[in-house]
Formats: C-alpha cells, structure tokens, sequence
C-alpha cells in the first residue's frame, strides 16, 4: 500500500465516522422532538389539561375547533423538518462513504444500506400522515427512529475501534444482544401507549384502581390494525383497553428494570472495559423508571414524559454499546 493510498483511506474513514457521529447527534434531537411534538399534540401540556387530552378534532357549526392536535407551535414542526431533512442527507452521505470503505475489515455496507430505508420509510410516513386514530403510524415512526438511532451508533462504536481496542468475544455478549431486545420491546409498549392515547387511562400506583387483568379486552388492545374510536365531540375513547395498555406497559418496566439492573450490575463488574457502560446503563435506567413514576405522580406534566422518552433513547445505546464491546471486530 502506497502511502498516498493510506492517506486517502485515512482520510475517508475520518469523514465517515464525523458522518456518522453527526448523524447520531441529530437523530437524538429529533427522536427527542418528535417525543415532544407526539405528546404535545395528544394534549400533554395544553392550558386545559385534563379536559383537551386526547381530543383530536371537533367541528363547530361548520368551523374547525382549536383541538389538542393543533396546538403544536409551528416552529417546532419546522425544526423538525429541517433536522429530518439534514439528517436524510448525511445518512445518503453514510451509505457513500461505506460502500467506498466495503474492502476494509470490519466495515458494514448492510447496516447504512438498512438505515436509509428506514430514513426514506420515516419521511414517507411523515410527509403523508395517515390518521392520528391509527396507532400503528406513531408506533411506526418511533421505532423507526430508536432503530436507526441504535444502528448509527452501532457504526459509530465500530468506526472508532481498531482490531487491538476490540477484545475477543466475551460472555455478555448474549445477554447484551438480548437486552437490546428487552429495551426495544419495552419503548414499543410505551410507544403504544402514547398511540392509543392512553396515558390517563391508569392514574395510580401501581396498579390501575384495582381493575382486574383477566376482564380486559385483550385482543383489541394489542390490535395493530385498530382504528381508535372517537365521540361525537372528536375526543379518543380509550375505555378499558387503555387500561391494559397500562398494566403490560407497566408490568414491562419491572421487568425491564430487574434484568437492565442485573445486566447492568454484572457489566460493571466484568472489569475496566465494560465497568463504565455497565455504570452508565444503571444510571439511565435509574433516571428511566423515577421519570416514568414521577410522570404518573405529578398528572404527566410534558417536559417529565418527554424526559422520560429521551433517557429510554440513551438507555438504549448504552446497552448496544455493551454489545460492541463484547463483540469480536469481525462482527459488523
């Protein structure tokens, strides 16, 4: 290899990883903005709070009335889209890059390749919104966002690391991979809560004014093609499925909690090459369930719930970074 041909390869794996890290930067802030837009949009924060919750449209004489879905300020719908539109370029920048870097060890083709999918999925959905009354479109967009978010720092993690900063495969590998899972499954069911509208569905803890599991309507609540009911008033009726929204949403944080704590606890043990992501995840996760308990106890004021979404977003990339550092660097 010559040494114009290193410097090149230098070069172009310095404007990868700035691509890539940007990128993250950026999917973080409009994870966390559409969060904020989702829950404002449903009601959270509004000045007749609890009565405008959940009340999407309403007609007046032939007039539209101001509803909870149109009190989003227009400026935070167009940072959105200047971000989203920003980001859309650098992750195409991303793909070039990496199908330029395919010879090198260790470089994925595949994972940019997934990650503009899911960018253009993203802007379709949010370019031509089908109905709020259908969960599936906010389940949709945000884990399209956390995936892409974990996939791009996955990349980031594995440009940055050589073949000597890459130990062999260890032990918490498995059960780093598997709480990816746990984590992901776990933002879906807090994702369709806010979907189905049903934040204010269980106001108590820890249960739900003792309403009884094997009563509730179970099918309907975990139906990805339903369609939300309204009233004649344009307000969604959650009724008892956003009851059993809750109670699994709920019953997913403790376990959530008991195995990122024991993954966590067993990551900072394993030695100074995990100790300070096993750390970080126990503090996310910490900071997780009190924003989610405090959400419920002060009537899910905005900026707690909105909180509580972005520290779910870090939680996750501190258990993907655990899968990096438990994985040999063939893996990509």
């Amino acid at each position: 290899m010559t040494a114009d041909t290193s410097h090149r390869q230098t070069s172009g794996s310095g404007l990868y990883t700035l691509l890539v890290f940007v990128s993250i930067m950026l999917v973080l802030i409009v994870v966390t903005l559409s969060a904020w837009l989702r829950l404002s949009g449903s009601g959270l924060g509004c000045a007749e709070w609890p009565t405008c919750y959940a009340l999407i449209k309403t007609e007046t004489g032939g007039a539209e009335a101001l509803a909870a879905a149109h009190l989003v300020p227009p400026w935070a719908t167009l940072t959105h889209r200047l971000v989203a539109s920003a980001l859309g370029v650098l992750v195409l920048g991303i793909v070039v890059a990496a199908w330029r870097r395919r010879k090198q060890p260790g470089q994925s083709v595949l994972i940019p390749l997934v990650v503009l999918g899911l960018t253009v999925f993203l802007s379709v959905l949010g370019y031509k919104t089908p109905s709020p009354l259908l969960p599936w479109v906010t389940l949709g967009n945000l884990l399209g966002g956390m995936a892409m978010l974990a996939m791009l720092w996955w990349l980031g993690q594995r440009s940055v690391s050589t073949a000597t900063e890459i130990a062999p495969r260890h032990d918490l590998r498995p059960w780093a991979l598997l709480g990816i899972f746990v984590v992901f499954f776990q933002i879906a069911l807090g994702g369709w809560v806010s979907a189905n509208f049903a934040a204010l569905a269980c106001t108590d803890l820890p249960g739900c004014a003792a309403y009884p599991w094997t009563d509730g309507p179970w099918r309907e609540s975990f139906n990805l093609a339903r369609v939300l009911p309204v009233t004649d008033a344009g307000a969604v009726i959650t009724g008892d499925a956003g009851k059993i929204i809750q109670l699994v949403h709920r019953a997913g944080a403790v376990l959530t909690f008991l195995y990122m704590a024991w993954l966590g606890w067993r990551a900072a043990g394993s030695g100074n090459r995990y100790r300070g992501t096993g750390i970080a995840m126990l503090v996310f996760l910490v900071l997780h369930i009190l924003l989610g308990i405090g959400a419920v106890a002060f009537s899910l004021p905005l900026g707690l719930v909105t909180a509580h979404n972005a520290i779910a977003a870090l939680l996750l990339l501190s258990v993907v970074n655990l899968y990096h550092l438990s994985s040999p660097s063939k893996i990509s």
